[in-house]
């Protein structure tokens, strides 16, 4: 009750302020289709399509959800190298329990009864702990993703302005083996003396090496 109020209120008035929309009703429906493609890379096409917007009013009216604080974009890490990367920003919602909540997912029941979801849902929720962290740090850091044209990627990535980066994979398991890393060794060749070190975030209790700078992490890390 208190999302469903939440939501009237802030697509419903506060949206007004930005904006005089001639649709603003598709606003709820957006919404929902940026919860269900949190993770995933942004294609405004294909996100107007299923709202009945036009491209471009599409990525206007997602604009619009980010003015609001609702969502986030995060850029891709690139540069001059050889191996095609993908350029695009991958999307998320600023409160996980948005999402679930626009997804009809019950957070209690979601790992026992959805469990194709709770990857989807951790990795939201893991990006959001991860803006708000370095928010509050001292180091100064941009939170980018990793994506190659044939799929191989890296979650997140963390880049100092001095070019250096430690790389960020999220898994849902309870344990990790060195095939978990190998989306984080490719981006680490790719990055050269820039690599700093990189970490598979699980489901586990036990911070566990890898070999040279490489450590799984349990998720409670985020937040001790």
């Amino acid at each position: 009750m208190w999302f469903d109020g939440y939501i009237t209120t802030i697509l419903q008035r506060d949206v007004r302020m930005l904006a005089d929309l001639e649709k603003v009703a598709v606003l709820p429906g957006l919404l929902r289709v940026l919860a269900a493609r949190a993770g995933g890379l942004i294609n405004d096409s294909d996100i107007a399509r299923e709202v009945g917007l036009t491209s471009v009013t599409g990525k206007f009216y997602r604009n619009i959800l980010k003015m609001m604080f609702l969502n986030f974009d995060l850029p891709p890490w690139y540069r001059n190298i050889g191996k095609r990367l993908v350029k695009a920003p991958k999307g998320y919602l600023t409160d996980t329990l948005l999402l679930c909540h626009m997804l009809d997912l019950d957070i209690e029941d979601i790992e026992r009864h959805k469990p194709h979801l709770f990857g989807h849902v951790v990795e939201n929720f893991v990006a959001t702990e991860l803006v708000k962290l370095l928010s509050a740090s001292d180091i100064r850091a941009r939170l980018l993703h990793f994506r190659t044209s044939d799929g191989r990627e890296v979650d997140f990535v963390l880049e100092k302005a001095d070019g250096s980066v430690v790389a960020i994979e999220i898994k849902k398991a309870k344990s990790v083996n060195m095939n978990d890393f190998k989306g984080i060794q490719l981006f680490a060749a790719l990055a050269g003396k820039d690599f700093v070190g990189g970490v598979v975030m699980y489901s586990g209790k036990e911070v566990v090496p890898f070999g040279e700078n490489l450590w799984a992490v349990p998720f409670h890390i985020l937040w001790q």
